[in-house]
């Protein structure tokens, strides 16, 4: 989890959901652009993380989330929405995440520039 609180690095972000639009046991699914993003509670922070399942294509989102790992609801693959790798992996290719910037009761993704795996 990512929050920025500069107001030179705010330029690139991009309004996505009010925190209370985010539900505690699932994602919420957004578009930006072209990009489908989960967004995800997790404690007192908000990760941002690419909402499609890399085995199936189904919408992780749409899964269980439990702690930081989300299933997905095809077919039970597990990622942590901190890292973007599933538990335990450290050498595959993780999903692609965002960072993430709370203002006010809004949260902002910067799409342009992801986190470094």
């Amino acid at each position: 989890m990512l929050q920025i609180g500069t107001q030179e690095t705010f330029v690139a972000f991009k309004r996505v959901a009010a925190v209370t639009e985010i539900p505690e046991s699932r994602g919420l699914r957004v578009r930006v652009g072209e990009l489908e993003i989960g967004l995800y509670r997790v404690g007192e922070g908000y990760c941002a993380m690419d909402n499609v399942c890399p085995h199936a294509g189904y919408p992780l989102c749409d899964g269980e989330l439990e702690d930081s790992t989300i299933m997905c609801p095809g077919h039970g693959w597990v990622f942590d929405v901190q890292t973007g790798l599933a538990p335990g992996e450290v050498e595959e290719t993780p999903l692609v995440r965002y960072p993430v910037r709370i203002e006010g009761d809004d949260l902002w993704i910067d799409v342009d520039e992801p986190l470094k795996p």
